[in-house]
């Protein structure tokens, strides 16, 4: 790559505690990373205060280029890569995992992260679906969202290479096809990996605009940062069945409505993210080389950590501002005061600093369709628990994860519109 001779670059080594042998590893697969900044500093400080265990560690060498920190990895390292850096940057995630080196380098010179790149969709510019709204959101429920996050919380440790990741998965996907059973223009299917978890994506088609798609998504797998035993203990109430129980809450109000989209709506609960946001960044990839044959992705909505309360001085919404897109983030400013800004549905909402590739609207970002990133609390302020056994439903509040099943229901209403403008299967 022409860019890549003069881009400054910055040597680093990263110190991890990955233990075993050196034949193991160089038998094993790689894979190319790509993080913030930050992390080769970050990898200098680590390398330099564990000196003394040096022979213990794997040390991929960073690139820093173009703001980015490019690397390559084992691929049986990414678990620990991945606690490596949510505890020493920290962040959860915030790397986007690549075959190669040559897709690496095309990720850090990617024109969707440049100023003044444009979308091949528009969004709606009027909020004009204001009963249908009204009545969807008399029905969220919060008691439904903890119920979720406690079945899915009972599944122990989601690891993506797991049967417990799995047989959540499989969980989702019968739980979404109860709901949607009596609608011909619903249906379920599993979205297959080369992992053993695979993505679950329940589809309502759309009924004048099929081939235009609204999608909202969430993660299914959770971590935990245990050295001695990663694959164990890893509840992820809050990171994130949190997210997965607000989507299955979106779709479950819309069924019980009768609601009819225009515009088809996709619900996403992916894999594999906190492996380097594998699951989300297969589906985006697909759905992007499709758009070149006529279906489209309008616009994209992540929910990840929906239920934790941070502090008494926090509001209840932040929108992550970075590595997102400003026009979606405004119109969702835009649904939150027109639908929430007093009574029994109102949301107090700020924003948050984010990090490159924190959770998986990044791929699609990365793809060139504008995405956001509704979040619970600052940055600095987030959960504390998380990649814990410590992440439980008993930290987390039903109020506070309704309220994100509230701005997600009235995303969907609106930017995917409702046939005639009113509800079509049910009164």
């Amino acid at each position: 790559m022409k860019r890549m001779s003069r881009s400054k670059t910055i040597l680093t080594a990263l110190a991890m505690f990955l233990v075993g042998s050196p034949c193991a590893h160089a038998q094993s697969s790689r894979l190319w990373v790509v993080t913030g900044d930050d992390v080769a500093a970050a990898a200098q400080r680590s390398l330099a205060s564990r000196q003394s265990v040096a022979d213990d560690l794997v040390v991929p060498t960073f690139q820093v280029i173009n703001g980015m920190s490019v690397a390559d990895i084992a691929e049986t390292d990414l678990d620990r890569f991945s606690n490596w850096m949510h505890s020493a940057c920290p962040r959860c995630g915030g790397f986007t995992v690549h075959a190669s080196r040559e897709a690496a380098l095309k990720e850090v010179d990617n024109p969707a992260y440049k100023p003044g790149f444009r979308y091949l969709a528009l969004l709606p510019e009027t909020l004009d679906q204001q009963s249908t709204v009204s009545r969807a959101l008399d029905r969220v429920k919060g008691d439904k969202i903890l119920s979720m996050i406690t079945m899915l919380q009972g599944f122990g440790t989601r690891h993506f290479e797991t049967s417990k990741g799995q047989e959540a998965a499989e969980f989702v996907r019968r739980e979404w096809e109860s709901m949607g059973q009596e609608r011909p223009d619903f249906t379920v299917a599993l979205f297959s990996h080369r992992w053993v978890q695979n993505s679950v994506i329940g589809t309502i088609r759309g009924a004048s605009r099929p081939d235009e798609v609204v999608v909202i998504g969430a993660h299914i797998d959770s971590i935990n940062k245990n050295k001695e035993n990663r694959k164990e203990n890893a509840p992820g109430a809050d990171d994130d069945a949190s997210g997965v129980a607000v989507i299955t809450e979106a779709l479950r109000v819309p069924m019980e409505t009768g609601f009819k989209p225009q515009r088809t709506i996709k619900f996403m609960a992916y894999a594999a993210e906190e492996a380097g946001l594998r699951g989300s960044a297969e589906i985006a990839d697909r759905y992007a080389a499709e758009s070149k044959e006529g279906q489209k992705v309008i616009a994209a909505l992540q929910f990840d950590m929906t239920g934790f309360h941070s502090g008494r001085d926090t509001r209840d919404i932040y929108l992550v501002n970075q590595y997102t897109s400003p026009e979606l983030n405004g119109f969702l400013t835009k649904l939150l005061k027109e639908y929430n800004h007093s009574g029994a549905h109102a949301i107090t909402h700020g924003e948050t600093k984010g990090c490159y590739a924190c959770s998986d609207h990044a791929s699609w970002t990365r793809n060139g369709i504008r995405a956001a990133w509704p979040f619970e609390a600052p940055l600095e302020k987030s959960n504390p628990y998380i990649h814990t056994s410590e992440d439980v439903v008993s930290k987390l509040d039903a109020t506070k994860a309704a309220r994100f099943a509230k701005l997600a229901i009235e995303f969907l209403i609106e930017i995917a519109k409702g046939v005639d403008g009113r509800e079509s299967y049910r009164n």
